[in-house]
């Protein structure tokens, strides 16, 4: 994956993207779920230690994608922007996330800012939605709702609307795994 890197001209990408870039060092300092991951010719760092292949795909794609604009809303489930059904996206992403609702819900204060979210409003009158910066341009809109008499605990897991033209499909659903994977690992800490 780093030869995609070796012939990018970082200072267009830049501003395409909405990362920073670094005229001295010819890099990018590119933000993702509240973590500044530095992306060089010869690989992409995180605090200084290369990252995780799930995280580098994820940088890679959006890199690499045609998108130029940010389109939040209407916000659009991944099986309506792949235009296919996604029940891996629900077993990996959502249902542990629906596991770890009252957790989610009593650390929101502590955790969601430090993978760049805040509390939202709620499209469908849940117990709370969360807005996630996922990437400059690719941002998540996340709905929880706890479990009641008739109804299991629910999370579910939108996209921007066109975060389609920045990610395929593959880097769609690891993004929806590292938000995952980053909120409940802050859970556990906080």
């Amino acid at each position: 994956m780093k030869k995609a890197l070796e012939h990018t001209i970082f200072a267009p990408l830049a501003e395409r993207v909405g990362a920073l870039y670094d005229e001295t060092e010819d890099a990018l300092l590119l933000g993702m779920f509240g973590q500044d991951y530095v992306v060089r010719r010869s690989g992409i760092t995180l605090r200084g230690q290369p990252i995780p292949e799930s995280h580098e795909a994820v940088i890679i794609d959006y890199l690499l994608s045609s998108g130029s604009v940010l389109i939040d809303a209407p916000w659009r489930s991944l099986g309506d922007l792949l235009q296919q059904s996604t029940p891996d996206f629900r077993s990996r992403v959502e249902l542990p996330l629906s596991q770890h609702i009252e957790d989610i819900l009593s650390h929101a204060s502590a955790v969601l800012p430090l993978c760049d979210a805040r509390q939202a409003a709620s499209a469908i009158g849940g117990d709370m939605a969360i807005s996630v910066r996922a990437l400059p341009k690719v941002h998540l809109h996340v709905e929880l709702q706890r479990q009641s008499q008739e109804f299991p605990p629910e999370a579910w897991v939108l996209f921007s609307n066109n975060a389609d033209r920045f990610l395929s499909a593959a880097g769609l659903l690891l993004l929806g795994e590292l938000f995952k994977d980053r909120i409940l690992s802050l859970i556990r800490i906080y």
